[in-house]
């Protein structure tokens, strides 16, 4: 049993629990997960041992929570699965029960690993790097030839009793090639490259087209529709019913081809362990895989549709891990050891990376990768998935144009930074944006756009440029506007004095849990920057801000926009900021639409002048 948990608000990530035992979450520091939080009960909730597995229990007093997308109501109990995501208020834990997978599969892992370490161990002995007088390999045609050649021989002799001689280690290969061919064939319609593939050696044309016939066979036998509109449903069908289905299509196949199938697998396997990112560079090329998570060497999973399972693929140890990590940081001149064991890093099509090692990590190297796909999305794409309304679109590009300071709130994986990346297509080409980020996500459009991004420090602990720092140097640089990728901490307090002081139309995002707790989340980071008045912090909000955009996760893995909020001022009874919603959805519905409120914003009579909307039509199309 292990739990990492997830703080929304602060953005920080740790494992909160490692055991076999049972334990309690909540806000009293006797829980084995202590969460300081006031929404937090004293103890919120439990997790027991029960016949078959693991059950949750929400105690009599404490909030209602969300268990893998289901609510679960005080005094309710549920029964928790291999993997799940608990979300209380201002936090998501990650369960993972893998206790009950420690069987015979766990033995076929390790046979298929010592199967692949002792092949590669082979391989660099028969390459033989000193007598060539070489230092690294480099994926050239020699090499690549070099490899096909020697791999071939090995598994033709010292190999093939291993992998033939073991019905289960050979089936378990089997399945994992075919589904990795069938996500693949899935995808085929609307799949692009996201990363620089490894070139794997040995395909024969012949034996390539008959592999790929069974695979076919297999999909129409599971009944996929192989298509961008049924690619969810196909992923969760490959989930479920592949181990079933797979079965008599090898049964059919001629050994020759089964053995090339596998042959030109381990072959990939090697390549990529050799030159690429090792077990998770298939998954970094497959387009339906939206994020990896790296819990320990033997446990990767991946969410794909919205939807998080376990994957076949293991890394032969925590150093194969580690290797795979630096590779990954190295080029971005990050580094990650023991006195630096936390690191935000960015692949080169702009996947986010973040990885944390012992003595943060107990249980060793944990990686996670949030994928962004290389094809720029629009507009027009987040109308076509439901994740925003065509009246909502006309809405935000008028207030774009129009200069408004905008806001993009939501959880963590709610789409924040795709929102922003569509939003920022709509400012002018011929004004000066400058974007400030952790690590570089944003794919502008515009020609004359500065991308600024932090710095950590070096060894001696010096040369640090934070967020708030390029805040600062960018109101120097004459920009248009400013776009800040996300707003966590004190530079919140800059990116609000420059939204004030003529940087108008300046975007930012922060993690809340709705349009309304934004305005507390901006409090709390300025107040971190400077010891100012509340009142006086407030005041600044609401002049800064003029438009809240909340995009939310749904149950279903769907993301879309919510709430799209005015920020009229402050209340001169209460003093708090005054609000009102444009937009709304109510995103408990099963099928939720952002629909018009009725209210009619302050500036809708600014955007109706300068030709930017149609009233009549809007409201028409808004309220439907």
């Amino acid at each position: 049993m292990r739990v990492i948990v997830q703080d929304t608000l602060k953005n920080s990530q740790w494992v909160g629990y490692d055991g076999v035992a049972g334990f309690a979450v909540g806000r009293d520091k006797d829980c084995a997960v202590c969460l300081a939080s006031q929404f937090v009960s004293r103890k919120h909730l439990s997790v027991e041992r029960a016949a078959g597995g693991w059950r949750l229990k929400v105690n009599e007093s404490a909030l209602p929570i969300t268990c893998n997308d289901e609510e679960v109501k005080p005094g309710q109990t549920v029964d928790l699965k291999q993997v799940n995501q608990l979300r209380l208020p201002g936090f998501v834990l990650n369960v993972l029960c893998d206790e009950e997978v420690q069987d015979a599969s766990t033995k076929e892992i390790d046979d298929i690993n010592e199967l692949q370490r002792d092949l590669h161990t082979q391989l660099l002995r028969r390459l033989d790097l000193r007598r060539q007088g070489q230092s690294s390999l480099q994926a050239s045609g020699e090499t690549l030839e070099q490899i096909n050649h020697i791999v071939d021989e090995l598994l033709h002799h010292e190999f093939k009793a291993r992998i033939y001689g073991s019905g289960t280690t050979k089936r378990r290969l089997l399945e994992t090639i075919y589904e990795t061919r069938l996500f693949q064939l899935v995808a085929q319609d609307h799949r692009e490259t996201l990363t620089q593939k490894v070139a794997s050696p040995g395909m024969i044309t012949a034996l390539e087209e008959e592999a790929h016939a069974s695979v076919q066979r297999l999909a129409r036998r599971l009944g996929l529709g192989m298509t961008a509109e049924t690619s969810e449903q196909d992923v969760r069908i490959v989930n479920e019913k592949l181990r079933e289905g797979v079965r008599p299509i090898v049964e059919s196949m001629p050994d020759n081809v089964l053995f090339y199938m596998i042959a030109r697998f381990l072959k990939k396997v090697l390549c990529d362990m050799i030159f690429g990112l090792g077990p998770l560079q298939d998954l970094l090329d497959a387009p339906s895989v939206s994020e990896i998570m790296v819990v320990s060497p033997s446990l990767v999973y991946v969410e794909r549709a919205g939807r998080v399972n376990r994957s076949n693929r293991t890394f032969l140890g925590d150093d194969a891990l580690m290797s795979v990590i630096e590779r990954i940081v190295a080029p971005m001149g990050r580094r990650i050891d023991r006195s630096t064991p936390l690191v935000d890093a960015r692949l080169k099509d702009g996947s986010r990376v973040n990885a944390i090692i012992p003595p943060l990590a107990l249980k060793g190297p944990c990686l996670t990768i949030r994928r962004f796909p290389m094809r720029r999305i629009g507009v027009d794409d987040l109308v076509k998935w439901g994740s925003m309304t065509p009246a909502a679109a006309t809405l935000l590009a008028g207030a774009v144009k129009a200069r408004k300071n905008m806001v993009i709130a939501g959880g963590t994986g709610s789409g924040k930074t795709t929102l922003l990346n569509v939003l920022s297509t709509f400012i002018p080409g011929d004004e000066r944006i400058v974007t400030i980020e952790d690590a570089a996500e944003l794919q502008l459009s515009q020609d004359h756009v500065v991308s600024l991004e932090t710095r950590p420090p070096n060894v001696e602990g010096l040369g640090a440029y934070t967020i708030r720092d390029l805040v600062k140097n960018a109101l120097r640089m004459r920009p248009d506007r400013i776009i800040v990728g996300e707003c966590r901490g004190a530079e919140a307090l800059d990116m609000l004095q420059a939204m004030n002081t003529g940087h108008s139309g300046s975007m930012t995002s922060v993690h809340a849990n709705s349009a309304q707790d934004v305005f507390s989340r901006l409090e709390n980071m300025v107040l971190t920057a400077a010891d100012l008045p509340l009142a006086a912090v407030r005041n600044q909000i609401a002049q800064a801000v003029d438009l809240i955009v909340f995009q939310q996760r749904l149950k279903n893995g769907k993301r879309m926009i919510t709430q799209v909020t005015e920020v009229l001022g402050l209340n001169p009874s209460t003093g708090e900021a005054e609000t009102r919603d444009i937009m709304a959805a109510d995103a408990h519905d099963l099928q939720p639409r952002l629909r018009a409120t009725g209210y009619m914003p302050g500036f809708m009579g600014e955007l109706v002048d300068q030709g930017l909307i149609d009233l009549d039509q809007w409201f028409s199309r808004a309220s439907e």
